[in-house]
């Protein structure tokens, strides 16, 4: 007598091989299932740390800005030598918030 599965939608030659290959299956199925749960649960928690980051930057940039205008108001102007910028997008929003 043949045994089917219809899981694995495979034939065996016995009853025990069939429940065993199901098993092994759902197990291999259980294990990618709960890697799959971790990987999204570290993703989710790398991207609010992002957030977070962001968040502190616009906040200290807005600062900066803040306490700049103060100074060109009390002094009349503001001078910074950069020697190496970031990149050129810091450059040009240090430009463009002048």
């Amino acid at each position: 007598m043949k045994y089917y599965s219809e899981k694995l939608r495979k034939v065996f030659n016995t009853a025990d091989e069939c429940t065993s290959a199901e098993k092994e299956y759902e197990d291999k199925l259980a294990a990618e299932r709960i890697k799959c749960e971790e990987l999204t649960n570290t993703r989710k928690a790398r991207a609010k740390e992002v957030d977070e980051a962001w968040k502190a930057v616009r906040t200290a940039q807005k600062k900066y800005v803040e306490l700049r205008n103060k100074f060109v108001k009390d002094y009349g102007s503001w001078h910074m030598t950069i020697s190496e910028p970031e990149s050129f997008t810091d450059l040009f929003t240090m430009l463009t918030e002048l």
